[in-house]
C-alpha cells in the first residue's frame, strides 16, 4: 500500500492555514501541522521528517530562515507561499531560487508546483 506523502505546512495566517491543509488532504496528500511559527515548526520536524514543505515567509514578524535552512540540510524540498518577490528574498540564502507560488495561488497551480518539488524538479 502507497503511503500519502507528508507536507509540513508552516502559516501564520489562521485561514491560509486551513485552506493549505484542505487542499493538499483533498488532493490525497498528509499535513503535518500547520505550524503558525518558527519554534512550533521546529519542534515538528523533529518529530516527523516530511516529504516535502509549504512555507510562509514572514510569520508574524519572523522570517521561517531557520525551518528551510535545516529543511535544506535534510534535503527536503520545499516551497513558498509568500507575498514576497524574489528580490526580496535574495538576502536569505536558505529562500534563494526557491518556488514562491505567492499568497493568492490557485490550487491547481499549488499542487502543480508541490508535485514538481517532490519529483525533484
Amino acid at each position: 500500500m502507497h503511503e500519502a506523502p507528508r507536507i509540513l505546512v508552516v502559516e501564520d495566517e489562521y485561514l491560509i492555514a486551513m485552506e493549505l491543509e484542505a487542499t493538499l488532504r483533498t488532493a490525497g496528500y498528509r499535513v503535518i501541522g500547520p505550524a503558525p511559527d518558527v519554534s512550533a515548526a521546529l519542534e515538528l520536524l523533529k518529530a516527523e521528517r516530511p516529504d516535502a514543505a509549504i512555507l510562509d515567509v514572514n510569520l508574524d514578524g519572523q522570517w521561517v530562515t531557520p525551518v528551510a535552512e535545516v529543511l535544506r540540510a535534510s534535503f527536503v524540498p520545499f516551497i513558498l507561499t509568500s507575498g514576497y518577490v524574489a528580490a526580496d528574498l535574495q538576502a536569505e540564502p536558505a529562500l534563494r531560487d526557491v518556488v514562491n507560488v505567492g499568497k493568492t495561488w490557485r490550487s491547481e497551480f499549488l499542487l502543480k508546483v508541490l508535485g514538481d518539488a517532490l519529483k525533484g524538479e
